[in-house]
């Protein structure tokens, strides 16, 4: 009797042999089979095509950040019993790598060494490594012109292609052109600006560094400037330290005791999400929880060294991310700085507080911004040298 109650004990424990991976013969449960792209937001529920039992990890988020098949388990009830079903999903990549910039006709003399891919400069949303390889023959040691191409490829076999003409020549051709007499270019005058731009919807500001040197802040605001945004700290490359822009406290002390709005950025060149928070804490630390108008400004420039950096455009949008949520974390607000094309080619709409650099007089960027820097050779009273003119939009 004793054995009995014990079998039956283990029956019940045990669920008479259930196992929670054996499908029950009349559970419907089929995969959506849509191609799914790198980076996709995705949850369980939108794997499954068609069921007939209450699913109970619908709302669970899904990994997308890896190409190629996926295993997601899925949860689900039946006849009070839950049970677990291990579904294939595949992820693609779809998007050719981004060239940024290259050179269109390499030049050299008959003999010499040439390694065109150093030429070219790219990145991919993807693929840390793209690889560049050059189609078409030639030859070094045979005097001639070749048209040839770039070809960048990335993990997943998406290509773009650029033309390169290769000239070889017997020798360079001597430079017998007179220099040009460089052109003045005219600045923007702040009371043109204000004249031009100033409504009752916004507010014009300058932006500076210590490349403005010591400036006159009762000047500028007397000349109509309401607010700047000043460079904080510096961090010019990947073995580089974030230091102080030597003229930060000076500007912060003195824009603030003329009553101007003041805001700051760090120019940084950050590789990784760890390296970003470390310039995020760096940057609250030494505010000291001072007063600011505006968020804080994440300015990454680098650009043309991006190759060499080995990382993707995703990388760079979870850098910039990781930034923000350490500023937030700390009750400030975060911006990002970009150009036109890099904000409309890079960085897409991860930030709803954007500050867009375009230097033109009417901008045709068509995403959401708060702030515009729209020149680069202001002139303001006060500051000697040029500065750089924003509009501010309050309302946006």
């Amino acid at each position: 009797m004793k054995k009995i109650l014990i079998v039956l004990l283990c029956f019940i424990l045990m669920g008479c042999g259930y196992d929670e991976y054996d499908m029950p013969d009349d559970v419907i449960l089929t995969n959506n089979e849509n191609k799914y792209k790198v980076f996709d937001e995705l949850k369980i529920k939108d794997l499954i095509k068609e069921t007939n039992v209450e699913i109970i990890n619908e709302d669970e988020t899904i990994v997308t950040g890896l190409v190629g098949d996926r295993l997601a388990t899925i949860e689900y009830n039946y006849h009070g019993r839950k049970y677990k079903y291990d579904m294939i999903y595949h992820i693609s990549d779809d998007i050719e790598p981004l060239v940024l910039s290259y050179t269109k006709t390499i030049t050299i003399k008959k003999g010499d060494d040439v390694y065109p891919c150093s030429k070219i400069n790219y990145i991919d949303n993807y693929d840390r490594h793209p690889s560049c390889t050059i189609e078409g023959d030639y030859d070094t040691t045979k005097i001639g012109s070749y048209t040839l191409k770039y070809v960048i490829t990335d993990s997943s076999n998406n290509t773009v292609e650029k033309g390169l003409t290769l000239k070889v020549l017997k020798e360079y051709p001597k430079d017998n052109s007179k220099p040009e007499t460089p052109k003045e270019t005219p600045k923007d005058e702040i009371e043109d600006m204000i004249q031009k731009y100033k409504t009752t919807d916004n507010e014009i500001g300058i932006d500076v560094s210590r490349w403005q040197g010591d400036i006159d802040y009762e000047a500028v605001k007397n000349a109509g400037v309401s607010f700047v945004i000043m460079r904080m700290g510096v961090h010019n490359g990947p073995d580089e330290t974030l230091t102080m822009d030597s003229k930060f406290q000076q500007n912060i002390e003195n824009a603030k005791k003329a009553g101007l709005k003041v805001g700051v950025y760090v120019y940084t060149t950050a590789l990784s999400q760890d390296e970003a928070i470390d310039h995020a804490k760096w940057v609250i630390k030494e505010l000291k929880k001072a007063t600011l108008d505006f968020p804080i400004a994440f300015d990454w420039e680098n650009w043309s060294y991006i190759k060499d950096y080995e990382v993707s455009m995703h990388d760079m949008q979870e850098i910039y991310k990781a930034f923000a949520k350490e500023i937030t974390k700390n009750d400030y607000e975060a911006m990002l700085y970009g150009s036109k094309y890099y904000l409309e080619n890079i960085w897409g709409d991860i930030s709803d507080k954007v500050w867009l650099a375009h230097y033109t007089e009417q901008t045709s960027y068509a995403g959401k911004y708060q702030l515009w820097q729209l020149s680069n050779i202001g002139k303001v009273p006060g500051i000697k040298g040029d500065v750089d003119l924003d509009i501010y939009y309050p309302n946006k």
